[in-house]
């Protein structure tokens, strides 16, 4: 579920119950930003403990969000159209899964989470996976269905799949959307079978960029409803059955993939000047050691526990 832009004018979602505990430590919550930029502002609350960060407030209805214009452009809050670059997606859906295929290759059974228009799922199902899709909006999972993929419509925590029933679960900027990550997880480690994978990429707060954005770092938005760090994210997985994780800085990939799908978005020749920073942030990412990290971006490995 990957966010393109908004606009803080005219999206109002309506707020519902407000955090006071922390789902990791149970730990009484504190103010720390108030970000204005938005209308109305969101209020960032964190846990002096674990250091988790969260809106105060959660949108009543999460739905409401993901509309059809949400995925076609039309609304502030937007999503990028996967599929009028999806030959050029391609290069990093592919570079992804063969990373996880060096884990739990094909056959095995894949769920895609936040799936969209399902672009990395089929590209699963492509490579010899049984792929499926998950996803809160009933416009996606259609046109996913379209598409060939086998989608369903609700929350990790509606119970849609059997116990034991998938291998691989991917959720590429998903995990910060949830309402309740915590209820989420257990759903997954439920799910998963012993020794099956769990991939999540998000942003780390831990990391400088992060750290240095503070109230502007570009990550708090309305959809955004959690806040992780490498630390309170492991600490949150292997509370729920996840006991081994890999931590990649950056992604777990290469760079030249990141270049191959940039070219989705060039107009003249002068746009290959963006390779320098792309190449520059890469290079970044990789600076990371213990609970120290030069940029942001992080994805984790999970493996479910063998019982």
């Amino acid at each position: 579920m990957s966010v393109t832009g908004f606009s803080p004018q005219t999206t109002k979602p309506t707020l519902s119950r407000t955090n006071v505990t922390c789902p990791i430590c149970g730990q009484a919550t504190e103010p720390l930003y108030r970000i204005e930029r938005f209308k109305p502002e969101l209020d960032i609350w964190h846990c002096p403990s674990c250091k988790l960060q969260m809106q105060a407030t959660m949108p009543e209805r999460l739905e409401d969000l993901y509309s059809e214009d949400y995925y076609s452009g039309k609304a502030d809050y937007t999503y990028k159209d996967e599929r009028k670059q999806e030959r050029f997606e391609r290069f990093v859906w592919k570079a992804r899964l063969n990373r996880i295929k060096e884990f739990v290759p094909a056959p095995a059974d894949f769920l895609d989470v936040g799936c969209a228009y399902g672009g990395l799922a089929l590209e699963a199902a492509s490579m010899g996976y049984s792929s499926q899709g998950l996803d809160l909006s009933g416009h996606a999972v259609n046109e996913a269905k379209k598409r060939g993929l086998k989608a369903k419509q609700g929350r990790i925590t509606d119970g849609l799949f059997a116990p034991r029933s998938i291998d691989i679960v991917t959720m590429i900027e998903v995990i910060e959307h949830l309402e309740d990550p915590q209820a989420s997880l257990a759903e997954l480690s439920r799910m998963i079978r012993p020794g099956g994978l769990l991939v999540i990429q998000t942003a780390n707060f831990e990391g400088q960029q992060a750290k240095r954005g503070g109230s502007n770092y570009h990550y708090y938005l309305p959809g955004h409803l959690f806040y992780f760090s490498k630390s309170n994210l492991t600490r949150l997985l292997r509370a729920n059955g996840f006991s081994k994780t890999l931590f990649f800085p950056g992604v777990e990939f290469g760079l030249l993939p990141k270049l191959l799908k940039s070219r989705g978005n060039f107009q003249t020749p002068r746009d290959y000047a963006k390779w320098l920073r792309i190449s520059w942030y890469h290079a970044m990412s990789k600076l990371a050691a213990g609970s120290f990290a030069m940029t942001s971006a992080m994805v984790l490995y999970a493996f479910r526990d063998s019982e």
